[in-house]
């Protein structure tokens, strides 16, 4: 049983597109980082499926918080982590949360 580190982030992602993959990283390093926190990054390459690609990242990472992304997600808010964290921390049973992205954005 691996101990939990509560104050690291750790973006899991699933890629099959190296240009695709550079993007994602390059939104990634933009990202504010909470005091204190850390993140790390964890690609895998041609997962067999999306499913054992992220339990494989997940059983290599102890990070508490645990994003996972595919190949072809940008994240735009560049408070995402403080706003997720805080959002951890107002409600603190909560195990998971999503996000639904676009195409378009209006």
């Amino acid at each position: 049983m691996q101990i939990m580190d509560n104050r690291q982030f750790c973006f899991i992602i699933c890629y099959n597109n190296m240009v695709f993959l550079a993007e994602c990283l390059t939104y990634i390093k933009q990202l504010t980082i909470p005091d204190g926190f850390t993140i790390d990054v964890i690609t895998i390459a041609e997962a067999g499926s999306m499913v054992s690609g992220y339990q494989a990242g997940m059983e290599a990472s102890t990070a508490k918080y645990k994003i996972y992304l595919h190949q072809d997600v940008f994240i735009l808010n560049k408070n995402f982590l403080h706003d997720t964290l805080q959002i951890f921390k107002q409600s603190p049973s909560l195990g998971m949360l999503g996000m639904v992205g676009t195409k378009k954005l209006p």
